[in-house]
């Protein structure tokens, strides 16, 4: 194509790789919290869906019934991560403009 520098695309390109990835190692030190049954048990996830931390407030231990306390941390973990990644797709988007990257943003 005539008058297409193709150079400068792949450029261009390639900065806006190294910002991604610059801004996906912050993400991994910020983190957001989430919490399931009245606050009893809370996630907390850093912005690359890792969790860091599960806090279990002693209320929520019934010995005799396991199961609510396994949905509790599950829809917790869940909420966890899906904060996470809402919050990683809005920075990254930031970054690129909004244009959707395939798996990127």
């Amino acid at each position: 194509m005539p008058g297409v520098d193709l150079n400068y695309f792949i450029r261009q390109a390639n900065k806006l790789t190294e910002k991604i990835e610059e801004r996906k190692q912050k993400l991994a030190d910020e983190t957001v919290e989430a919490k399931a049954g009245d606050g009893r048990v809370t996630v907390v996830a850093n912005g690359i869906q890792e969790i860091r931390s599960i806090k279990i407030d002693k209320e929520a231990i019934d010995p005799n019934d396991t199961s609510m306390l396994e949905d509790l941390i599950t829809a917790a973990v869940n909420a966890a991560l899906a904060s996470s990644r809402q919050h990683m797709q809005s920075e990254l988007a930031k970054i690129s403009g909004g244009i959707k990257i395939p798996g990127v943003t």
